[in-house]
């Protein structure tokens, strides 16, 4: 009986041996698979993270407007040629621009394709684009560039705190092009940032050319006043303006030159001169809005050696928006995953 017993375990004994070995092969297998799965996990998130960045980056880099028909031009500008809808774009990625299906010319949308390639993986995305319910840069000044910023001897109080909604996110004191850097320094010990007004930040140049243009033809045309208060409307200025005597306006003014101002100016709404601002000393500037600023190349935007006041208002800043139509930064709408 225990020579029978001993003979009919050696069958099941092999057994065992084989069904551990294959199992094993079976879980060796199963590793091999995992490990080709999370390599490639890894390159997939990689590629998307890079076609995020991308992303990012191309719709940050969009002009401010009012629709994308320059966008679609390509870089030449001209319609119909090789470059329509291709943009400029990080290394390792590749973005173009179309408008969507139905959309009117110029369009007020944009669907731009993204693909990028990272660590042996790609990815595509698609994602589409529209403006922003803001106009403007969310900042009290903003500036066509910061090459030259010079410092003066007045005072420059900013105030980017929303009056009607304590908790809505404060503006930014400064926007540009660039290093936000850049406006850190040159607000540093020369202007009075009330609290909670938020730090520069980096934007795309205000298309003033293109404002002027628009309020050139906008009809009802007014103009600065003495006393009283004034009504919003469109005052445009071709070449420099000089404010001698004490003035006052609400709307969108508009000087396609200097603003020279010698004595005090209060303004509710929009100012935007294209070659800078020049406050004297003794003069001040009040604006309950915002300022937008360029600067010959090598000039200033702004030298205020008298007093500088800008503070945000929302509906000063939408009664300028009904009168004149003003441009708005890019804003992501949707996007989808292509893999």
């Amino acid at each position: 009986m225990r020579r029978r017993a001993r003979g009919s375990a050696l069958p099941s004994a092999l057994i065992a041996v084989a069904l551990t070995a294959a199992l094993a092969a079976a879980l060796a297998d199963v590793a091999r698979t995992e490990l080709v799965l999370a390599r490639q996990r890894r390159m997939a998130a990689a590629a998307l993270a890079a076609a995020d960045s991308c992303l990012a980056t191309v719709a940050a880099d969009l002009p401010v407007g009012w629709d994308f028909g320059d966008v679609l031009r390509g870089p030449d500008d001209v319609p119909g040629t090789a470059d329509d809808g291709v943009l400029a774009a990080p290394p390792g990625c590749a973005a173009a621009a179309r408008p969507p299906a139905g959309a009117a010319s110029p369009p007020a949308r944009l669907e731009l394709t993204i693909d990028a390639q990272a660590a042996s993986g790609r990815r595509r995305l698609t994602a589409l684009v529209g403006r922003a319910r803001e106009p403007g840069a969310p900042a009290l000044l903003w500036l066509a560039d910061t090459a030259a910023l010079a410092p003066a001897d007045g005072t420059l109080a900013l105030d980017g705190r929303d009056p009607r909604d304590p908790a809505a996110p404060a503006w930014a004191a400064a926007a540009a092009p660039g290093d936000p850097a850049v406006l850190d320094a040159w607000l540093a010990g020369r202007a009075a940032v009330a609290p909670g007004t938020g730090a520069p930040i980096t934007a795309q140049p205000p298309p003033l050319a293109a404002l002027v243009a628009r309020a050139a033809a906008a009809a009802g045309a007014g103009a600065l006043g003495g006393a009283g208060p004034p009504a919003p409307a469109i005052v445009l200025v071709a070449g420099d303006l000089a404010v001698a005597s004490p003035s006052a306006g609400a709307g969108v003014l508009v000087v396609d030159g200097t603003l020279d101002v010698a004595a005090p100016l209060t303004f509710a709404g929009l100012v935007v001169a294209t070659r800078g601002l020049r406050v004297a000393a003794g003069a001040s500037l009040t604006v309950a809005g915002t300022v937008w600023l360029g600067a010959p190349a090598g000039a200033s935007a702004l030298l205020a050696d008298g007093n500088v006041a800008v503070a945000r208002d929302p509906a000063a800043l939408a009664a300028a928006d009904a009168l004149l139509a003003l441009p708005r930064p890019a804003a992501l709408l949707g996007l989808q995953d292509l893999g």
